[in-house]
Parts: structure tokens; sequence; C-alpha cells
């Protein structure tokens, strides 16, 4: 029920094998902190143990997909191991993938806390009431945003929330504005992977490039969604668009909503920049580490009422919410581990005989790489696997290529995939919330968009190589 303005609906207290299952995960978080401080991967096997444990005393509402994928993960590591694979490569695969459900359990409480708070919903119909020529624009920015905190949490709300004030009707025009609508948040959403460090592709290809980080890269990931999001919006004006419904007038407090989120955003990024570059903390270790205070300053400044009791309320809330993650952790964190496997499994010499027998450069290698993902991916494999398998052979081979240059290819086969393939969340839940068909969201709706960016991606990936020594 609504409290003092606040959207409070936390999930019903649990049994006993939830409290330990939230508290397994907990562990795990904790454990994954002490690997990336210090490099100790033992610390990593001990938090898959606890993750593993957290997922087995939740099986039981496991769906089949992360069934499958963990299964999958568990025969291919157990291959690996018992054809030579190491234990230090497989605790260094392990550290690399754990990162994933330490990040959605700290984001865990983020995204209690910001659903707990009138602003978000009132940000979300600032957004999506909107005239035609400023609504790409604001709704591909409200994504972003919301992609970036709440992840696809916040893509699904946000679309749904638009589709229900600006979509309504079964006529050409509505089917119009639906599609529209539907792009723009796609184009938003999409763009996240390209430089958030909340983000699944940034966390899970950043360890996989040694001599790259966060900060080094941003520029790079901010210039990728400058284009993509205004090529996005070029075709949006050039598409076919319906007269104007009427506007209502934006609610009250609108400004301050978005603003607020934005402040959230920067105060989370910044934050763990600066632990990085003046306390030299790992920038992933500080974004666990500035998550979870960050969120209890966002509900101690935006609740009203006694701030020890909202705390304990939004505390409380988040630890019941864990057990309830169990689908989402399990499927990104074996889906993770299984391409970090497969990129250690193939064999270096084999990686660069391949290579120097089709005679590729860095630049048609990195276009190479952008193509195999999306065409994987429209044939079923998920990107997580594809990008990460690709970019952790090509490191792990010593190819002579710029990390920055095979990060873009990666993102930008990843970025395609995102919003073509039907194996992909957001073609999912855009195909479910418009009642289309997975193919008519991904191919027909978003496929000119998309293709063109990702071939201009691949011009400039192609030039870039002609300039390198």
């Amino acid at each position: 029920m609504p409290r003092d303005g606040i959207i409070d609906t936390p999930p019903p207290e649990g049994d006993l094998p939830s409290r330990a299952s939230a508290l397994a995960l907990l562990g795990g978080t904790a454990l994954t902190v002490i690997d990336l401080l210090t490099g100790a991967h033992a610390a990593a096997l001990a938090a898959l143990g606890l993750v593993l444990l957290h997922v087995l005393l939740r099986w039981r509402i496991l769906r089949t997909n992360a069934r499958s994928m963990l299964g999958l993960a568990a025969v291919l590591a157990t291959g690996f191991a018992a054809t030579g694979g190491t234990r230090e490569e497989l605790a260094l695969a392990a550290s690399r993938a754990l990162y994933l459900p330490a990040l959605l359990a700290v984001m865990t409480l983020l995204r209690v806390a910001a659903r707990r708070s009138a602003r978000l919903g009132v940000a979300a119909r600032c957004v999506t009431d909107q005239p035609p020529g400023r609504r790409f624009a604001l709704l591909a920015a409200g994504a972003h945003l919301f992609g970036i905190l709440l992840n696809v949490g916040g893509f699904q709300l946000l679309l749904r929330t638009a589709l229900e004030q600006r979509a309504g009707g079964d006529g050409p025009a509505a089917r119009i504005r639906s599609r529209r609508i539907t792009a723009a948040v796609m184009c938003g959403f999409g763009a996240t992977l390209m430089w958030s460090p909340l983000g699944v592709a940034m966390n899970l290809l950043i360890p996989v490039m040694p001599e790259l980080d966060w900060l080094d890269f941003a520029p790079f990931g901010l210039a990728m969604v400058a284009g993509f999001v205004g090529l996005g919006w070029l075709f949006d004006r050039a598409g076919p668009r319906p007269r104007s419904q009427p506007r209502q007038a934006p609610p009250p407090g609108a400004a301050g909503a978005l603003l607020s989120l934005v402040l959230l955003l920067l105060a989370i990024t910044g934050s763990a920049a600066l632990c990085e570059r003046l306390l030299g903390v790992p920038i992933r270790a500080a974004v666990l580490l500035v998550i979870p205070p960050a969120a209890l300053v966002w509900v101690l400044i935006t609740e009203p009422g006694p701030g020890r009791r909202n705390l304990a309320s939004v505390s409380a809330a988040a630890f019941r919410a864990l057990p309830e993650s169990v689908n989402e952790i399990c499927l990104i964190g074996a889906t993770g581990f299984l391409g970090l496997i497969v990129a250690a499994a193939l064999p270096a010499d084999a990686v660069r005989g391949v290579v120097s027998w089709l005679g590729l450069g860095p630049g048609p290698l990195s276009a190479l790489v952008v193509a195999g993902m999306v065409l994987a991916s429209l044939a079923g494999l998920s990107p997580m696997i594809s990008g990460t398998a690709l970019a952790g052979a090509i490191v792990g081979a010593g190819i002579d290529m710029p990390q920055p240059m095979l990060m873009v290819a990666t993102l930008t086969g990843w970025t395609g995939a995102m919003m073509l393939s039907p194996v992909t969340a957001t073609v999912a839940i855009a195909a479910a919330a418009t009642g289309q068909s997975a193919a008519t969201v991904g191919l027909r709706w978003n496929g000119r968009f998309t293709f063109t960016y990702v071939a201009l991606l691949v011009l400039i990936l192609l030039a870039w190589g002609t300039l390198l020594p």
C-alpha cells in the first residue's frame, strides 16, 4: 500500500530456506569484494560455493532456461578440468563471472529503494507524455537512466508506462505510435551497455582485457552512445508520424524527479571513479562498495518520515527480495561463466593459426567479431557467450589488436544482438509488451536502424585498423 507518498510493496516474509538463500548470496558478495581487493581467487571459489547454495535453496522456483544454462556451464567446466584445465584457470573464470551475481545483489537494494519512491513514477510519466518532436529524445534518455539504475526492470517499467499512456487504440496511428515508442525505449536502453559501469557487458568484458579499465574506455563508450542514439533519432524523424494526441500537463515535481535520478546515477559513478583514482580501489570493487550507501542516502533524502524507520524498512525489503532474484542471478552468472570457460578452452596456438591463415589485421578481425556476434545471436546464441568467448580468445592468444578497438567491436556486436535477436531479454520484453512477435520487434521495427549502425561502426573499425602502425 502507498505510505506517505511512497510506493512500498515489499515481498512477503520468507521462510527459513529463503532467508538462508539471501544470507548465502550476501556472503558470496562479500567474498567477491575480498577477491577483487586482494586478488586472492580462493575467495572466488568460496563465493562460488555460496552462490550455488543460494541457487539450490531456491531450486523449486528456478526456471528451465536457468537450470539448463547452469547444467551446461557445469558440464563444460567439468570437461575443461578433465582435459587439462587448471584449478587456477577455473578460479580466474569464477572470479570474473561471480562479479555479476554480486552486482545484482547490491543492485537489489538500489532497485528496491528507487521503486519505493514516488519520484520514479513521476519521472516515468514525465518522459512518456511528450509531444512527438521531443518524445524520442526524452524516452531514450529516460530508458537510458532507468536501465542503468534498474536494469531490465527499468526498461520494462518505462516501456509499459509509455505504451499505456500514448499508444491506445487499434488503428494504424496507434500501431505507429507503439512502434516509435518501443524503438525509442529500446534505443536508450541498448545504449547503456556501451559505457555503464553498472552493466553486465562492461563488467564481463573489462576483466578479460587487462590493459583497459573503465575510465580509459568511457570516452569511447560515450561516443558510441551519442552515435547510436543520434542515428536512432534520425530514423525516428524519417519514419511515419501520426497526428499528435492531446498532451497532458506534466505531473507536479517532474523536473525535480528527473534531476534526482540523474544525480543518483552521477553520485554512484562519480564516487566509484574517485575511489579508483584517489584510493586505488579497483573500479568494479568500488561500484559494489558505493551502491549500498548511495541507495540508503537516496532513501533518507526522498522518503518522508523518520529516517531510521525508512532505512530499516528498505533494508528488510531488499533482504526479502534477494531470494526472488535467483533466476536472474543463475542465468547471468552461468552464461558469463560459460563464455569465459569457452575462451579459456580455446587453444591459443589454434586461434593465432586461424587468424594468420585468414590474414586478418585488427580492422578486419574486429569486423568479423561484430558480424559473428550478430549472426550468432540471430541463430540463438546469447551475446554474453559469443562476446566473452571471442574477446577472451583474442586476448588470450595475444593477437595484436588494441583493446579499446576490441571492446568497441564486441560492444557493437552485443548491441546489434540486443536490438535484433529474439533470445535477448530486450526483444522478448518488448514483444510481450506490444503484443507483436519477436521477429517483428527485432527485425522489422529495429532492423534497418540497427544494421545501419552496425555497418557504420564496422566501417569505422576498418578505418581505425588502417591507421594503426
